[in-house]
């Protein structure tokens, strides 16, 4: 039997409140190896809570954005688990967002780019961060870029109003919540951002047409194109927000605090495993 069933009065435990700040992770029991290994690596953490008994047992630990190397131990440690879950200051989200943020914003850390917020390693995002799934991209994710209409002179005329509710609607659950996210940013990039964009006389958009060559909305010519027109709204944004202390993509600095060291570590079980654990 796992050592977390022993001790009857430790098992039985009142169930704790969960912390109002903070990533708190849960785990439920399981009869595989994995849970054993999981609550190894929990228990190592300071705020390490277990409670309920038998079939019941629950562990619980809650790290903080600083310690996203704890964090990822036992992310990776979890990886074959079913049975967890996390909150994000006291607010449940699903577990894939918590970790793909964390893993996100961990490598940020590690190595602090101009474009990590803006770009996925396939597609660029005007809107200070990469999971806004609103892509500056002719093929995925670009409902966005359908919102509007052709004008007489062949320009697509975007209906901001209908974009900015979509934008903030398809935000990750929680992802305003990372150390990164700039909410006056994305406020200034959706205000900033053109409502008429004319193909012809801006070489980096062209018109998506369909089947029946008709225009049906517009987006970036290519990858490069659609860089330039991410890289332009950071300086845009970045001159209106005039006076502030920002960083180079018009963003607010992430706080020092959070920047160490990050050692790259021994490797686990792939690349999927160390974002998603």
């Amino acid at each position: 039997m796992s050592e977390t069933t022993t001790g009857a009065a430790a098992a039985a435990a009142t169930e704790p409140a969960i912390p109002a700040k903070g990533i708190t992770v849960e785990l439920a029991y399981a009869t595989v190896a994995a849970f054993d290994e999981a609550v190894a690596v929990a228990r190592k953490h300071p705020t390490f809570r277990e409670f309920g008994e038998g079939k019941g047992l629950r562990v619980r630990a809650t790290y903080q954005f600083s310690e996203l190397d704890a964090l990822q131990e036992l992310k990776e440690a979890t990886w074959e688990l079913r049975q967890k879950r996390c909150w994000l200051d006291g607010a449940e989200i699903a577990w894939h967002e918590m970790a793909q943020m964390t893993h996100c914003f961990r490598e940020y850390l590690r190595r602090p780019r101009r474009e990590h917020c803006f770009f996925d390693g396939n597609f660029w995002s005007a809107w200070g961060c990469k999971y806004a799934v609103s892509n500056l991209s002719d093929r995925i994710n670009i409902e966005w870029l359908m919102m509007g209409k052709l004008d007489g002179d062949g320009a697509w005329v975007l209906d901001k109003e209908r974009i900015a509710a979509y934008v903030r609607e398809k935000l990750y659950s929680g992802f305003h919540r990372c150390p990164a996210f700039d909410e006056e940013f994305l406020n200034r990039a959706l205000e900033l951002f053109p409502e008429r964009i004319d193909p012809i006389a801006d070489d980096r958009w062209r018109h998506v047409r369909n089947r029946q060559n008709e225009i049906i909305h517009i987006g970036p010519k290519d990858v490069d194109a659609a860089k330039k027109v991410a890289f332009e709204m950071q300086d845009n944004v970045r001159a209106q927000r005039a006076g502030q202390k920002l960083g180079p993509d018009g963003k607010r600095p992430v706080p020092q605090e959070y920047f160490r060291p990050y050692s790259e570590g021994p490797k686990k079980k792939g690349f999927l495993k160390k974002i998603f654990g």
